[in-house]
C-alpha cells in the first residue's frame, strides 16, 4: 500500500527534472493543450449560399460569440467534384488543426464511384451533426401536382429533366435513385442534371431549365412560402412538424424512399489526437446550446450528434451501405 506513494513521488521527482531540463513531458503537456494558434480555415465543399456554407457560418458564428475559439475562422467554399475538391485540400493539410471542413454523403459516395482519388479514410471525423431529408420540388405553376404524377411523367417516353446537388452520388441523387428503383423505373433513362449546390438546381428550376429538383428544406423553404415552388413530397420517415407539415411523405404515397443529407465536421488526415480532443469539445458544447436548438428547430434539421469516435462508426456504416446501394442500382440495370 505504501509503495504506490513512492512511485508517484519518484514519477514527480522525475518530470520535475525533466520539466528543468525542457526535456519530453514538458513538450507532452502543451500538444495536450493544444489551441489554435491562428486563423482557423472552416471549408465548404458546395457553393457560396449553400445550405452548407449556412451551416458553417452558423457554427462559425456561434463558436466566436460564446470565445470558444478565440482565434478569427474563415468560411471558405471550395467547391467542385462532389465536394472532392474541399476534402482534398483540407485532407492535404496533414495533422494540421487549423483546417476543418463540413462533410456529407458524397465523401463517401465519391469513393465508390470513382471521383478523384480521395477516400473518406483519408481525413478524420470529428462529428456528425444532423440529417435533412430530401424534400421534391417542382414549379407550382407546371402540370406535375403530385408524387404520384411525378413518377408517371418519369415513366413516360419524355421523362423530366431533374436536378441534383452537389453532383452525382450525393443524398439528393440517390433520393431519385431510390425512387426509380421504388417504382420500378430503370434509372438509364432519366435525365439527371448535376449541379454544384442546391441553391443552383434550385434557381435552374425557378428559371426552367429543368424540370424537378430534389433539395434541403433550407434551400427551398423561401420558395415554397412564397408559392413559386410546390413540395410533392418528403423522402423522410415521417412529415415534418409546423408550416411544412402539408408534405405527404413518399412512404404516404407508396413508395418506400427515405433519404436525407447527413451533415458532420471533419479534419485532416491523421489529425493530432490533441487537435481532435480540442475540436471535439468545441462541437460537444456547441450542440449543447440553446442557440443550436434554435437552429435546429429554424432549419428543421434532425439532430443526430455523434462525437468523434462514433462519427467514424457512422462513416463505415454509411460506406458500407451506400456501396451496397449503387451495387443494388447497377445490377438491376
Amino acid at each position: 500500500m505504501k509503495s504506490r506513494p513512492i512511485r508517484s513521488a519518484i514519477a514527480v521527482a522525475a518530470l520535475a527534472g525533466s520539466a528543468i531540463a525542457g526535456a519530453g513531458p514538458v513538450k507532452m503537456w502543451a500538444a495536450e493543450q493544444w489551441t489554435p494558434q491562428h486563423n482557423v480555415e472552416f471549408i465548404v465543399p458546395t457553393a457560396a449560399g449553400s445550405t452548407m456554407d449556412l451551416l458553417a457560418r452558423v457554427i462559425q458564428k456561434a463558436w466566436q460569440e460564446q470565445k470558444s475559439v478565440t482565434v478569427p475562422i474563415t468560411v471558405e467554399a471550395k467547391s467542385g467534384a462532389g465536394g472532392a475538391v474541399a476534402w482534398t485540400y483540407v485532407s492535404r493539410k496533414e495533422g494540421d488543426g487549423h483546417y476543418i471542413a463540413i462533410s456529407g454523403p458524397t465523401l463517401l459516395a465519391n469513393e465508390i464511384l470513382h471521383v478523384g482519388d480521395l477516400s473518406y479514410r483519408d481525413i478524420t471525423p470529428i462529428a456528425q451533426l444532423f440529417t435533412e431529408y430530401t424534400v421534391f420540388a417542382v414549379r407550382a405553376d407546371g402540370p406535375i401536382k403530385t408524387g404520384a404524377d411525378l413518377v408517371q411523367a418519369m415513366r413516360s417516353s419524355k421523362a423530366p429533366s431533374i436536378g441534383v446537388a452537389p453532383g452525382f452520388g450525393g443524398s439528393n441523387h440517390v433520393a431519385f435513385l431510390k425512387l426509380a428503383g421504388a417504382a420500378k423505373i430503370d434509372p438509364n433513362t432519366l435525365t439527371m442534371v448535376p449541379f454544384r449546390g442546391a441553391n443552383d438546381s434550385v434557381t435552374a428550376l425557378l428559371g426552367g431549365h429543368i424540370d424537378v429538383a430534389d433539395a434541403t428544406m433550407s434551400a427551398l423553404a423561401p420558395f415554397l412560402h412564397s408559392g413559386k415552388l410546390r413540395a410533392i413530397a418528403i423522402a423522410a420517415p415521417k412529415r415534418l412538424d409546423g408550416e411544412h407539415s402539408d408534405i405527404p411523405t413518399w412512404r404516404e404515397q407508396g413508395f418506400d424512399v427515405v433519404e436525407g443529407n447527413w451533415r458532420g465536421i471533419i479534419g485532416p488526415k491523421n489529425l493530432s489526437p490533441s487537435a481532435l480532443a480540442f475540436w471535439d469539445r468545441q462541437v460537444a458544447q456547441l450542440v449543447k446550446s440553446p442557440e443550436w436548438a434554435d437552429v435546429l428547430k429554424r432549419y428543421q434539421w434532425d439532430a443526430d450528434y455523434a462525437d468523434s469516435a462514433a462519427s467514424k462508426r457512422f462513416l463505415d456504416h454509411q460506406y458500407e451501405e451506400l456501396k451496397a446501394t449503387f451495387a443494388h442500382l447497377k445490377a438491376s440495370k
